[in-house]
Protein backbone atom coordinates (compact mmCIF):
# COMPACT_ATOMS: atom_id res chain seq x y z
CA UNK A 1 0.00 0.00 0.00
CA UNK A 2 0.99 3.31 -0.75
CA UNK A 3 1.67 6.42 2.00
CA UNK A 4 0.62 9.17 1.40
CA UNK A 5 2.10 12.67 2.84
CA UNK A 6 -0.48 15.12 4.47
CA UNK A 7 1.25 18.09 5.46
CA UNK A 8 0.10 19.66 8.80
CA UNK A 9 -1.43 23.50 8.00
CA UNK A 10 -0.18 26.71 9.87
CA UNK A 11 -3.24 28.96 9.08
CA UNK A 12 -6.91 28.32 9.61
CA UNK A 13 -8.57 26.88 6.14
CA UNK A 14 -11.19 29.12 4.65
CA UNK A 15 -13.06 26.51 2.04
CA UNK A 16 -16.37 25.43 0.33
CA UNK A 17 -17.11 21.97 0.21
CA UNK A 18 -20.01 21.16 -1.79
CA UNK A 19 -21.29 17.26 -1.25
CA UNK A 20 -24.43 15.59 -2.63
CA UNK A 21 -27.66 15.93 0.77
CA UNK A 22 -28.05 13.35 2.58
CA UNK A 23 -30.26 12.93 6.30
CA UNK A 24 -26.05 11.18 7.39
CA UNK A 25 -24.15 13.65 5.70
CA UNK A 26 -26.44 16.71 6.76
CA UNK A 27 -25.76 14.96 10.60
CA UNK A 28 -21.61 14.63 10.01
CA UNK A 29 -21.94 18.10 8.51
CA UNK A 30 -23.70 19.62 11.65
CA UNK A 31 -20.89 18.33 13.63
CA UNK A 32 -17.50 19.13 11.98
CA UNK A 33 -19.51 22.78 11.73
CA UNK A 34 -19.58 22.87 15.80
CA UNK A 35 -16.07 21.50 15.80
CA UNK A 36 -15.02 23.86 13.79
CA UNK A 37 -14.10 27.69 15.17
CA UNK A 38 -16.30 30.75 13.82
CA UNK A 39 -19.49 30.41 12.00
CA UNK A 40 -20.16 27.44 9.77
CA UNK A 41 -23.04 27.64 6.81
CA UNK A 42 -25.18 24.33 6.16
CA UNK A 43 -26.98 25.01 2.84
CA UNK A 44 -29.90 22.35 1.33
CA UNK A 45 -29.41 20.56 4.84
CA UNK A 46 -31.99 17.86 5.06
CA UNK A 47 -33.78 18.62 8.47
CA UNK A 48 -35.25 15.30 9.89
CA UNK A 49 -35.86 14.12 13.36
CA UNK A 50 -32.74 13.07 13.92
CA UNK A 51 -31.35 16.05 12.88
CA UNK A 52 -33.06 18.23 15.18
CA UNK A 53 -31.98 16.07 17.96
CA UNK A 54 -28.71 15.85 17.27
CA UNK A 55 -29.01 20.13 16.93
CA UNK A 56 -30.38 20.18 20.42
CA UNK A 57 -27.62 17.92 21.77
Amino acid sequence: MDTIAIPVLNCPVNATVEIPTSKSITNRALLVAVLAPGDSILENALFSEDWHLLSQA
